[in-house]
């Protein structure tokens, strides 16, 4: 990913936050010369201290599961919010751009055993029900149900070996224009453009 010093994140905390709130991601691979990809969520973990994997499934009727045993190196692309930035916000300069922010994890891929993707899938079931009104938990499902599931789908564990990141937030702005793009993002409707305004107020007051 093109992402100038200026842009990049080094704070291992922030990105780990950030992967953590946008974790519905592309995971791509190469199949046959050609990239192939799947949108799907993919979860961070620390697997010891300080060993940080992915974990994931997908369908086995995915033909990207082919390739999980081809010992290629896995791309899993994590990005969401984004805001249009106009050049109308700023005092002097024209030039509109965009404002956004993702991370690219690149690692090696295993597949998990049946116990650990029971695992995988109990934490995130636990995550994204945690805010519904009845919660539903692993244990609320048929053992056999469970089992003709698991048939249908294939875990993995990806070990991070490089990550790349890109948070481009104005870095370059003076603090005047630096303010009015906050205050017109904070003004605008979609979700994205208030997380950018939050994140930018994050690094400049």
């Amino acid at each position: 990913m093109y992402a100038p010093r200026l842009h990049q994140e080094q704070d291992w905390e922030t990105i780990a936050a950030f992967i953590h709130r946008h974790s519905f991601a592309l995971l791509i691979s190469v199949q046959d010369g050609l990239p192939t990809g799947t949108h799907l969520p993919v979860e961070l973990a620390e697997k010891s201290p300080g060993e940080f994997v992915l974990r994931g499934h997908i369908a086995n009727a995915n033909t990207q599961a082919a390739a999980f045993t081809s010992g290629q190196t896995f791309l899993t692309v994590f990005s969401d919010p984004h805001a249009y930035i106009s050049s109308s916000w700023y005092e002097k300069d024209k030039i509109p751009t965009w404002n956004y922010i993702a991370v690219h994890v690149y690692g090696t891929l295993r597949i998990q055993s049946e116990n650990e993707l029971i695992e995988s899938l109990g934490a995130l079931m636990n995550k994204y029900e945690a805010a519904s009104r009845r919660p539903v938990t692993m244990s609320d499902i048929g053992e056999k149900e469970i089992r003709n599931n698991l048939k249908a789908i294939t875990g993995f564990e990806i070990a991070i070996t490089r990550i790349d990141t890109r948070f481009k937030l104005s870095q370059n702005k003076s603090d005047k224009d630096y303010a009015s793009v906050v205050q017109h993002l904070q003004q605008h409707p979609s979700s994205g453009a208030q997380e950018i305004a939050a994140e930018m107020i994050k690094r400049r007051s």
